[in-house]
């Protein structure tokens, strides 16, 4: 495999002014690299990491201020949302309920809050941490159930100190609230030792010493006081909102019946599961939380949020069985007594799959001892040697069936290899001796076929849905907690009613001046005959099938698919050639294929464009865009069943979908959107605003080693997508790498708006846009502050040094709107009059419906626009907070500039769930850890965290300044 075509300085050079002022420096000095984070830090060992991870936060912001101070010369920015926006004029007259049930707190009284440490000795002498987070599912709900069963106790056996039992509080882990101060006189802690631990859940320790530490900050709580709800994000209080998350969880916690997770997630062990393909199975749970609102008085009340919950698991079963599940000709050849393949052991391979699962030996009857995956090897217990004192050797096989009288089954099954921790020691075991452990929630990749059956199973209709969700509250107990009760709190038992209004909508413009109405959030092109707003040419183009069917049976397919595709194209007014020498790949190891294919298209055909079809089982999808990005050459995808049922069924739709795809791709643009304001005297969308959307994606989970803890992870990415282009309705994107699992953009946002508007002015005669509307992809309540203090003055920074550059004479100050825009919460709206035999579009909410009270936010600038069509299960509707508003937009105006960008996606002729240029947004980062990934794969010797390497070659920003990546949507 080649090599990333490094471009030379030049080739990036929108960002050089701003190079010298970055925190991060290497290299040489006349091509000084893009922006990386944080500097490395030393490898630490296990006890310093714990304290490490808990200052994250601390050290990225002691950065940030330095950066600010000596690189940038800049404050920070205050802390405070601006003033609470008032509601649109007009009635809300769609009438709605939301899941959510007030908390009323009747008279106040004290509660105090504690840090817990409560540790056990094991038989070899040490101290376990049972209150120490783990990154196991299976560890950390194995501890939860220890040290349940030692806060029971103790309470119970300590009444005088504690009270009654509903009278405490306490979340499993490190925190407890109680109605007494428990201290004695003078003292800050209480040291306890708990005896009579249960033989078999503690395995030997016979006591337990539990510390109870008064906290140092906000040791007392009250409930009745909401003044800690300030616009003021650096003041948040959050020991309010904490002590009704645990006191209104005291039931599943305390419960056996419960299983629970963080984030309020609990799990009924009573409850069915639905068992899944690859050894997996959908657990059916609950999740509860606790949102702080305005109510109808418009009054600060506490609500709890609960909605259903379904998460795929590992099946509790062998790991053989687990493997076997993974594949059929896996299971097949072990049932034959055959040796698995090569292919078995691949990177995408079914062995892979058991890499980081927790197992517990089965013949382990004397104590219960667990493993983690660490490798699955092609070598079998026949060929596995113990070294063994004297010099003499003893195979795996022999050795279990002499030691503990266990004749293997599967000789030619592959080993299991334990890593022990803190040395290079391996350790093997026959699959089919070790158990999956229970409880272990699925973190990796599914696959198509289990994520289809996941959803299929996880679409809860509205009627349905809010039925359980019912069901749920009841089963949680809490209309009838007595821990409520313990401080004269109750629950309002009724879902929360609302009022919702409707907002217009836009009309779409295609080629002509033909014009189409959304209707419930769909639409059709005006006539067969009618062109795109702005039609690509495609040019020197081919196409290559990736496919297991008979050579000419492919070449026949993919021919009259081609006839289809070209005429479809020249119809909506594209220019189009006649593809140059498309070609069937041989069946086999299609990845080198695909790559030399590549890599003649340019070299010696300087093709433009390469349309790929594939099989669905093929799953090449990610390679080829990494090879897109790798010879600069924009492909499109098509699944070979796609264009069967094109040729087959002669589907207009389908055909027209994948055309309008082909031209957003080559720079063309599908339609403009117009909409006027309510009042109908203002465009909506003014082609002077440049709305740009900033995405995430983080890098899935590595597979923990045996202690538990996960190795480095690679780069997070930061997509984004803006109207940069002289179509004010074009959106274009790029990404950029940063620090794993840091949402800040702190070290990115510079580069990326400096780009944007090099971009934006290049198209707009050297002008600066009038407004700049920022669509944040997620980013909870406790970072707003982090956004605030320090992403909005960077994203003035960079405006303004951008403008005191430019060569030209501006019109406009640039202004800035933030809002932060997110699904990532479990608030879900439903009509008063669902048609309970209706279909999930009907059931559902329909496109255009805004909510901008009651269930808002009491201090921030809040709101909720659902602009797109459910099409099973219930919608989620996003959520939006303005955290900047320079521009002075209106509440009104934000949600029709949301519902009118929501109809710019421009593939398919449907809403999307958010505005276009943040659905973009997340698409490129998606886009970019694909190419990461296969990037890393590749390069085994470039380091998981070189970001600075990553941004020069990885990036469409490092491509050839003449390169279409920079005026195209090549991810669309």
């Amino acid at each position: 495999m080649g090599t990333f075509r490094i471009a030379n300085s030049a080739t990036v050079r929108h960002l050089k002014a701003f190079r010298s002022q970055l925190v991060i420096r290497s290299g040489s000095a006349t091509d000084p690299p893009l922006p990386s984070t944080l500097p490395a830090t030393p490898k630490m060992s296990g006890e310093q990491q714990q304290t490490v991870e808990l200052r994250e936060k601390t050290k990225i912001r002691q950065e940030a201020d330095r950066l600010f101070k000596e690189e940038y010369g800049i404050e920070v920015g205050s802390t405070e949302v601006p003033p609470k926006m008032e509601q649109p004029a007009g009635d809300a007259s769609v009438n709605l309920v939301a899941n959510l049930f007030p908390l009323r707190t009747h008279q106040q009284m004290p509660i105090y809050r504690w840090d817990v440490e409560m540790t056990i000795a094991l038989r070899n002498g040490k101290q376990l941490s049972l209150t120490k987070k783990s990154d196991s599912d299976a560890v950390a709900v194995d501890r939860k159930q220890k040290t349940r069963w030692i806060f029971k106790r103790m309470v119970e056996t300590n009444a005088a100190t504690f009270g009654r039992p509903e009278e405490n509080y306490y979340d499993l882990e490190a925190t407890l609230f109680t109605l007494k101060d428990i201290r004695a006189a003078g003292q800050d802690e209480l040291n306890l030792v708990v005896n009579g631990l249960d033989a078999v859940l503690f395995q030997g320790s016979a006591s337990a010493s539990v510390v109870l530490r008064k906290v140092t900050d906000r040791y007392e709580v009250s409930l009745t006081d909401f003044s800690h709800l300030t616009r003021n994000c650096a003041n948040a209080d959050l020991s309010h909102k904490q002590f009704l998350e645990v006191a209104t969880s005291q039931y599943p916690l305390m419960s056996d019946q419960f299983v629970c997770y963080p984030g309020g997630v609990s799990f009924d062990v009573n409850e069915d599961v639905t068992q899944l393909e690859e050894g997996k199975y959908l657990g059916h749970g609950v999740q509860k939380s606790i949102r702080y609102i305005e109510g109808a008085d418009k009054k600060a009340h506490a609500a709890i949020a609960v909605d259903l919950k379904k998460t795929a698991f590992h099946a509790e079963i062998s790991a053989l069985e687990y493997l076997q599940r993974q594949s059929r000709h896996v299971s097949e050849c072990l049932q034959r007594g055959q040796r698995l393949p090569p292919g078995a052991f691949a990177q995408t391979g079914p062995c892979r799959k058991l890499k980081g699962l927790r197992c517990v030996l089965i013949y382990a009857t004397q104590r219960r001892r667990e493993i983690v995956i660490h490798d699955v090897v092609n070598q079998t217990a026949s060929e596995v040697y113990f070294d063994l004192e004297g010099g003499q050797k003893k195979s795996v096989a022999q050795y279990f069936r002499e030691r503990y009288q266990i004749r293997l089954q599967y000789l030619q099954a592959p080993l299991a290899v334990e890593k022990k921790p803190g040395s290079r020691e391996l350790c093997y075991y026959p699959l089919e001796c070790i158990r999956v452990v229970e409880n272990q929630r699925v973190s990796g990749e599914l696959s198509q076929q289990v994520i289809r059956e996941v959803i299929k199973h996880a679409a809860v209709v509205p009627a349905q849905r809010q039925a359980q969700i019912m069901d749920a509250f009841q089963n949680l107990h809490l209309p009838d907690s007595a821990h409520l009760d313990s401080v004269a709190t109750s629950v309002t038992q009724q879902m929360l009613p609302l009022k919702g209004r409707e907002i217009r909508k836009p009309t779409l413009v295609y080629g002509q001046a033909q014009k189409a109405v959304p209707q419930n959030g769909k639409w059709t092109m005006p006539g067969r005959g009618s062109s795109f707003a702005v039609p690509a040419k495609l040019g020197r183009w081919t196409c290559m099938m990736l496919t297991t069917e008979r050579q000419d049976a492919a070449q026949r397919m993919m021919t009259d698919f081609l006839k289809k595709y070209v005429a479809e194209c020249r119809q909506r007014g594209m220019i189009v050639d006649q593809p140059v020498e498309p070609y069937v790949l041989p069946a086999g190891d299609f990845e080198p294929a695909m790559d030399g294919f590549m890599n003649e298209a340019l070299s010696e055909y300087k093709l433009d464009f390469v349309l790929c079809i594939q099989d669905k089982p093929i799953h090449e999808h990610k390679f080829l865009k990494y090879l897109e990005r790798k010879y600069g050459l924009i492909t499109q995808d098509v699944a070979t069943p796609t264009v069967r049922r094109c040729l087959e069924r002669g589907a207009s739709a389908t055909i027209e979908n994948i055309v309008q795809k082909t031209n957003m791709k080559l720079g063309g643009l599908n339609y403009g959107l117009e909409m006027k304001s309510p009042s109908g005297r203002a465009d909506v969308l003014e082609p002077t605003t440049m709305f740009v959307g900033l995405g995430m994606c983080h890098s899935k989970p590595p597979k923990p080693d045996a202690t538990g803890k996960e190795p480095p992870r690679p780069a997070s990415v930061v997509g984004f997508a803006a109207n940069v282009l002289a179509q004010s309705f074009a959106f274009i994107g790029d990404y950029f790498y940063q620090a794993a699992d840091r949402d800040e953009k702190i070290f990115s946002i510079v580069p990326i708006v400096t780009r944007l508007l090099t971009q934006w002015c290049e198209h707009h005669s050297g002008q600066m846009p009038k407004n700049i509307v920022f669509f944040r992809n997620g980013g909870s309540e406790g970072q707003y502050q982090l956004i605030l203090k320090y992403e909005v003055p960077l994203i003035r920074f960079a405006i303004d040094e951008f403008r005191q550059k430019s060569a030209v004479q501006q019109h406009f100050e640039t202004k800035v709107v933030v809002v932060v825009a997110t699904k990532r919460h479990n608030v879900r709206f439903f009509k008063t009059n669902i048609r309970r035999d209706g279909r999930a579009p009907e059931q559902n909410l329909q496109p255009g419906i805004a909510i901008d009270s009651t269930v808002t936010h009491p201090v921030f600038s809040e709101f909720f626009v659902n602009s797109h069509t459910t099409l099973q299960g219930t919608g989620r509707t996003p959520r939006y907070t303005v955290l900047y508003n320079e521009s002075g937009f209106k509440l009104g105006q934000l949600e029709h500039i949301v519902y009118a960008l929501s109809h710019g996606h421009q593939i398919v002729n449907l809403t999307t769930s958010l505005p276009t240029p943040a659905y973009i947004a997340n698409d490129y980062a998606e886009r970019g850890m694909a190419v990461l990934n296969q990037f890393l794969f590749n390069h085994a010797d470039v380091s998981r965290d070189a970001y600075d390497t990553f941004n020069k070659e990885l990036t469409f920003a490092a491509m050839d300044p003449e390169s279409l990546f920079h005026r195209c949507r090549v991810n669309a």
